[in-house]
């Protein structure tokens, strides 16, 4: 057991960072220096935060107050529940797949585990229990938030707050099981294969695939709010009917409805029985095959050549090429060398832009344009709004605010070859801009279509979108070069213990609210303007920028010491 509780602290350090945060904590204790953090910094990372705990309670907020006056108005307050129940479930299910394929293989830790004698199901249980802080967490807020507006109109006792927190507490985790299930299953029998990384990238991609497919299962749904209404309170709305394929939603709307009945003491009692099937199962069954799938992850497979055939491959394969030619394709090699990277950003601009066709498709019945967006595209609001909104998604594919991050180990390597820095440093602004371009051929692309626009406003729109993306991602670089994350045991570190990520998504939310400002003050003018204003200014900016960023990147990189 103590093994087990010693993997879970060192998979759980590996996802939040703890260990460096107790680490510095020592140090100060001890009198030590540590890393040094500015009052600025500390005062900016607090207003984070703070904004974005803000902005996750106005939204579970405002969620779980609609379902309470819709449960209050058809007076079921099971309903209420029982759909909360049903959303954190699917909710978790489709974050959780992603996690789960994600973190599946976080490093050359992994094989040492292998190489010791642990347990399988201690390692793979260990496993579990860190993947599912993230829904657990996101349940608990959930129900919080719900308890809270609940109890201020209801007056419930005391156990129902108890009953709440152990409800949040186990409905995330069959959805978690759920999803080791499917992504063991798929690791172990495509072995053979040999390449799992790709694997585990196709794997994550069939996970959206099932995102995009429940969405639009969702909002497919017709009707208005008052059609919607009299479905629930007939009871044939599709949540109503996921209780019944899924009875822990059921067990949850008892027990929390009578909470101080021997009835709501055996619903609950049935919750935890039922939700922890599953991930026994799991773990009793699947920890070997987990422990399986996970050999030769590590491994760099070499090809023997004959004699023969060495020049051959010389000829072939070893070519003189440009520098900066050379460094993008390291980019593009460092980034699909673990699925990770590309399945925490870079994929987004596909993922979302789908997501959207999807919600657009099953809400206005293939497509079909309202008076609303007929009289939309009438006016120039179209390409600005496209730009912008192709723009912030090129930007969003972490790949410039991490870049640094994610070669710290190489660093020391690069330094000591003889290549301009400069232009190492534009290459991963490069590899940033070419998704970029993917982002503005999509988005565009699809409003090209869909508003049927002129051959002028395509054009518009993708001057502003790559105006926005190179300034944004050049910010982010900029970020990320002044401040890297150089210490990291695993590439999820790289990533998801970034403060940088959060910091550059606050920021493109302040620049993309400027915008839209901007664009309602000056919308009645003419296009020339608003050219000018979307597309000349920011490419202004980052031309400014990027010969200053040069230097600077230079200097930074000599400084850096690992």
């Amino acid at each position: 057991m103590k093994v087990f509780f010693r993997l879970v602290k060192i998979y759980l350090a590996s996802t939040f960072n703890f260990k460096n945060l107790k680490e510095q904590i020592k140090k100060k204790k001890k009198g030590q220096p540590g890393e040094k953090t500015s009052k600025l910094k500390a005062f900016g990372m607090i207003i984070l935060f703070a904004l974005l705990l803000v902005e996750l309670l106005f939204f579970f907020g405002g969620a779980a107050y609609s379902l309470y006056t819709t449960a209050k108005a058809l007076h079921n307050m099971n309903l209420l529940f029982e759909i909360s129940a049903a959303i954190i479930s699917v909710f978790t299910l489709l974050i959780g797949f992603m996690l789960t394929t994600s973190t599946y293989y976080i490093g050359d830790i992994e094989e040492l585990f292998l190489s010791m004698p642990i347990k399988p199901r201690a390692l793979f249980g260990a496993k579990f229990a860190a993947n599912s802080v993230n829904g657990i967490l996101t349940s608990v807020s959930f129900f919080a938030v719900l308890s809270i507006i609940y109890g201020i109109f209801e007056k419930p006792p005391f156990l129902f707050y108890v009953y709440a927190l152990v409800c949040a507490l186990a409905i995330p985790l069959p959805m978690i099981a759920l999803c080791y299930f499917f992504n063991i299953l798929i690791m172990r029998f495509t072995n053979f294969l040999k390449n799992k990384n790709l694997i585990l990238t196709v794997n994550g991609i069939i996970g959206m695939g099932f995102a995009i497919g429940f969405n639009y299962i969702l909002q497919s749904a017709k009707g208005t709010p008052d059609e919607i209404l009299q479905t629930l309170a007939s009871g044939t709305a599709a949540l109503q009917d996921f209780g019944a394929y899924y009875p822990l939603v059921k067990f949850v709307g008892v027990a929390l409805t009578q909470p101080v009945s021997l009835f709501g003491f055996f619903s609950l009692f049935g919750l935890l029985l039922a939700s922890m099937v599953l991930p026994v199962c799991v773990i009793f069954f699947m920890s070997n095959m987990y422990a399986k799938s996970l050999i030769g992850f590590g491994e760099h497979r070499v090809k023997k050549l004959e004699a023969k055939h060495v020049s051959q491959y010389i000829k072939k394969k070893i070519k003189a090429a440009p520098l900066l030619y050379t460094c993008v394709k390291r980019e593009f090699n460092m980034m699909n060398r673990t699925p990770i990277y590309l399945l925490n950003g870079p994929l987004s601009i596909i993922f979302l832009p789908i997501l959207l066709i999807v919600i657009f498709s099953a809400k206005n019945n293939g497509l079909k344009m309202s008076s609303e967006i007929m009289q939309f595209i009438d006016t120039s609001s179209v390409f600005v709004i496209t730009g912008l909104a192709a723009g912030i998604l090129g930007s969003m594919t972490n790949i410039a605010d991490t870049a640094v991050s994610r070669d710290a180990k190489f660093i020391p390597i690069i330094k000591s070859f003889p290549i301009d820095i400069k232009i190492f440093m534009y290459a991963k602004l490069i590899h940033a801009m070419i998704f970029a371009v993917f982002a503005t051929i999509i988005i565009v692309g699809f409003a090209a279509v869909f508003f049927k626009l002129s051959i002028l406003y395509i054009i518009f729109a993708s001057l502003i979108s790559l105006a926005f993306s190179a300034m944004l991602n050049l910010v982010g670089l900029f970020l990320d070069t002044a401040k890297p994350k150089l210490h990291w045991d695993n590439p999820v570190s790289a990533m998801k213990q970034n403060l940088n990520v959060m910091f550059v998504m606050f920021f493109n939310l302040i620049i993309m609210g400027i915008a839209i400002v901007v664009f309602f003050l000056s919308r009645n003018t003419y296009d020339w303007v608003l050219l000018i204003y979307f597309a000349g200014i920011p490419a202004a900016v980052f031309f400014v920028l990027l010969k200053p960023y040069g230097i600077f990147a230079e200097n930074k990189i000599a400084k850096i010491e690992l």
